[in-house]
């Protein structure tokens, strides 16, 4: 469920060789961890939360279940995978480089985590409370107290509104683990590429077996616990895996990054190839109906991939085309800076207007309702991120300084499928 200017612990620079046409990496002082600033990392960011607004939506008017387009839809649910590893690739990176420091990490990521999470917690709560008919009302107190220190992915309680954030617990778990495992990533870089990605890619089989057990668990008729594995850290260790590959990508040899990064398109390319045949029967059903172990296993890993190759896309910045424009206008920057906010809001938006138009759930028009949520959405998100997110994150940064190079903490906040 993911992960900023004076909103992370680091900023990303990428120039071009104009004359070679290879990509050389900057870095630029900023924060608490190593490294430098990759300007399509944020519109990757900013991508991801559209994905799962489209996954949302495409649910919500049902959509996603009526032909080839909707099953497309429906599969905006991998920008989940996509904020997971981008967690993953930028809260790690500094620990490897051995460039960060608990208490500033701990305070940086509570600073960009709660507040706005906060915030929109009030609005669901507030809209709990003025339509429990038609939303399912507070419930009870233990409901909201879980909420309030993202326990509810570890529940079956949970707010129509607030859904998505179960990958907040799975993130927040993933943040009290980023020390140990960056320290033991940091040990394990020592070591031949060989042995490296070679453990990496068995703690990613283990993730996938991990999440189709829990397939196997939930047909069995064991939901709660089922679906606690399959929301969890161990469940989604692939996604989380991919990230870490692309941390010590980003740590190691300059030349044996470049070589990968100076491949944007292809990388895109092969991405999207991936990301369409998950929206065939291989990846399962776009309903809430169970897969099967395949699909699951299938749908897991192939996320993984997808993930993985659109993070390592966003490393370069190829010269004369529009993602050139988009980093130049500030159009990435602006749409990293969103991303948190758009995924903690879009779901009461969608509930809200499908209260107050008294339209049924699974029914409505796909691309008016986008347009409807896109604009409310965006519009409460911004006031959380100028009033809120940014002027708590530069008051952060000034009062607990870290004056290293750091990687990026704007963020990569997942949302729900």
């Amino acid at each position: 469920m993911m992960r900023s200017s004076g909103r992370g612990d680091a900023d990303f620079n990428t120039s071009h060789d104009a004359a070679s046409g290879t990509f050389q990496l900057m870095a630029r002082h900023d924060g608490t961890g190593g490294g430098g600033r990759f300007p399509l990392v944020d519109a990757v960011r900013g991508l991801a939360a559209v994905f799962v607004l489209v996954a949302h939506v495409s649910f919500w008017t049902g959509t996603s279940a009526l032909d080839v387009p909707g099953a497309i839809l429906a599969r905006g649910d991998s920008g989940v995978a996509i904020f997971f590893v981008l967690s993953a690739m930028l809260l790690l990176r500094p620990w490897i480089t051995g460039r960060t420091a608990a208490r500033t990490y701990w305070i940086h990521r509570l600073i960009r985590i709660y507040p706005a999470y906060l915030l929109g917690l009030a609005g669901v709560l507030l809209v709990a409370a003025l339509l429990p008919g038609q939303t399912g009302g507070l419930g009870s107190p233990g409901k909201v107290v879980a909420h309030l220190f993202f326990l509810q992915g570890y529940t079956d309680d949970q707010y129509q509104a607030f859904t998505q954030t179960w990958s907040l617990t799975t993130e927040i778990t993933f943040y009290l683990l980023v020390p140990v495992i960056g320290i033991a990533l940091g040990r394990l870089a020592r070591c031949r590429d060989r042995v490296v990605f070679g453990t990496l890619a068995g703690i990613g089989v283990l993730g996938v077996l991990l999440q189709t057990l829990s397939t196997v668990w939930s047909r069995s008729g064991n939901t709660w616990g089922a679906g606690v594995l399959g929301r969890s850290v161990l469940g989604h260790l692939a996604w989380y895996a991919a990230g870490a590959a692309i941390a010590l990508l980003v740590s190691g040899p300059r030349d044996r990054w470049e070589r990968v990064a100076a491949r944007p398109a292809a990388c895109a390319a092969v991405a999207l190839c991936v990301l369409l045949v998950t929206a065939t029967p291989l990846g399962g059903p776009v309903d809430l109906h169970l897969p099967t172990p395949a699909q699951a296993a299938f749908k897991e890993t192939a996320y993984a991939v997808f993930a993985g190759l659109l993070v390592l896309a966003a490393m370069g910045r190829p010269r004369g085309d529009v993602t050139t424009a988009v980093v130049d206008t500030g159009l990435a920057r602006w749409a990293g800076d969103m991303s948190y906010a758009v995924f903690l809001w879009q779901v009461l938006a969608l509930q809200v207007l499908y209260v107050l138009t008294g339209q049924p759930v699974l029914t409505g028009s796909f691309w008016l309702v986008l347009i409807a949520v896109s604009a409310v959405t965006l519009l409460v998100a911004s006031a959380s991120v100028y009033l809120v997110e940014q002027p708590l994150l530069r008051w952060a940064h000034r009062r607990w300084p870290t004056g290293r190079p750091t990687a990026p903490t704007s963020p990569s906040t997942p949302v729900a499928r």
